[in-house]
């Protein structure tokens, strides 16, 4: 589409260790471009390759919507580890001298919280590859609980329900354990013979910690089929889950809404629904992916109002044209 002077433009980018989205709409909300790109964690890759992926996105991003870079009015960027001063600093001295004002840097958990409250107090309970529940307080006060990271933290996540299955399988194998259908299932995912060859397959691995996260959507599909030892470790994992967010209501002090995020809260996995059935708060479903809640971070930052048509349209992809295609789900 072509811009003009007229029309302001606000752009989002949600980052973490595995994939970045950024996205452009107006002041109405509506999205006109939208680009994905490698994982923006400056904890997890080198800083040069970070900001080379952030500006590739913006410029794609900026050619998509037909819009110069001063028609942007606000530039919300939500990464992992953005929280801490040495990744700010990084952040700022990259983009502040070109943006000005009109960069604003937060965690990526403002932008999965902001997708649920649209800008208002909540918690975010984030069960992806890690673990952490973060509130944001109606006085602006910020508690996190969890986050630790794999080696001492991270319960509920992909990569403690993957570990755990990996655990189980070769339990059963020994004798020592109860037979489950994750046996099969990982043996195959993972392209060996046997389970005791998953240790070399796994510990050879450059990248342990996301082989391991990704076994677990076998452990979903196995509980939902009624495997026993996949059930206790979904219900486990729920217990972990709800344990993060209810420690960080009491933090908080106030009632407050949990918003579920995450690539296992954000399907329909036999987790979420765990989740929803012992929740014991208010728990929220976002309606659109955490980018959204960059966008509308940008935009209220900006003081733009975010109104029902605003929220209606931030939640679906509206191109004028086919940049990308399809909805943002």
């Amino acid at each position: 589409m072509r811009s003009s002077e007229k029309r302001r433009w606000f752009l989002g980018i949600d980052g973490g260790g595995s994939k970045t989205t950024a996205a452009v709409c107006g002041a109405d909300g509506r999205i006109v471009a939208l680009a994905m790109g490698e994982g923006s964690n400056p904890l997890s890759r080198p800083w040069p390759e970070v900001e080379e992926t952030l500006r590739a996105l913006i410029r794609d991003c900026l050619r998509q919507a037909g819009a110069a870079a001063h028609e942007v009015e606000g530039l919300f960027f939500g990464l992992a580890g953005a929280d801490r001063p040495q990744v700010q600093t990084m952040i700022v001295n990259a983009f502040q001298a070109e943006w000005g004002e009109r960069l604003q840097i937060d965690n990526d958990a403002v932008a999965a919280l902001y997708s649920g409250t649209w800008g208002g107090p909540g918690i975010v309970l984030i069960a992806g590859t890690g673990s952490i529940a973060c509130a944001l307080t109606a006085d602006g006060s910020r508690h996190r609980v969890g986050g630790w990271g794999y080696l001492v933290g991270d319960e509920g996540s992909g990569f403690d329900l993957g570990r755990q299955a990996v655990a189980a399988a070769l339990r059963a194998f020994d004798g020592r354990g109860e037979a489950t259908a994750l046996t099969g299932m990982l043996v195959s995912h993972y392209g060996v013979d046997t389970p005791d060859q998953l240790i070399a397959r796994l510990y050879g691995s450059p990248n342990p910690r996301r082989e391991l996260a990704g076994a677990a959507i076998l452990v979903d599909r196995a509980a939902a089929a009624g495997d026993a030892v996949a059930g206790r470790l979904v219900r486990q994992a729920a217990a972990s889950l709800l344990e993060l967010a209810e420690t960080c209501l009491a933090k908080a002090g106030e009632r407050l809404p949990v918003v579920l995020a995450g690539g296992l809260m954000a399907a329909d996995t036999m987790l979420r629904r765990a989740v929803l059935e012992l929740a014991r708060f208010e728990a929220v479903v976002p309606a659109a992916p955490p980018v959204t809640g960059c966008l509308a971070a940008a935009l209220m930052r900006a003081g733009r109002p975010l109104d029902a048509a605003v929220r209606k349209n931030l939640c679906r992809y509206h191109p004028e044209g086919e940049a990308n295609g399809g909805e943002l789900v």
